[in-house]
């Protein structure tokens, strides 16, 4: 099992980045979240959320908090969803989108 879902895409603009990811059902953040009927878990938005924006963005320092979250859609297996981070200093704002909707957002902030 694998921990990211696959880049289809991406566009960058400075302290922007835009993802296409394909969620595919086979990630591991889907074993036991929910049986029978999986569900992509909110801690794995704000993880696939830090990690691109560090490796992609540069981002350093330790997590530190995470402020106005929300989910407001599921996601299940086979999605497609648009990842948008946008850097302002040591605060990582996220967006994740499917076709229809926003499914979550907040912001991640980093220390050091």
């Amino acid at each position: 099992m694998r921990p990211l879902p696959e880049v289809l895409r991406e566009r960058r603009d400075g302290a922007a980045l835009e993802l296409e990811l394909s969620v595919p059902g086979d990630l591991a953040c889907f074993d036991g979240h929910f049986p029978g009927r999986p569900v992509l878990p909110g801690v794995a938005q704000i993880d696939w959320s830090a990690r691109y924006a560090r490796e992609r963005l540069g981002v350093r320092g330790e997590f530190s908090a995470a402020e106005n979250l929300k989910f407001f859609s599921m996601v299940a297996p086979g999605a497609r969803l648009t990842l948008k981070l946008r850097l302002e200093d040591s605060r990582l704002r996220f967006e994740f989108t499917d076709e229809a909707r926003k499914v979550s957002s907040g912001t991640l902030v980093f220390s050091g």
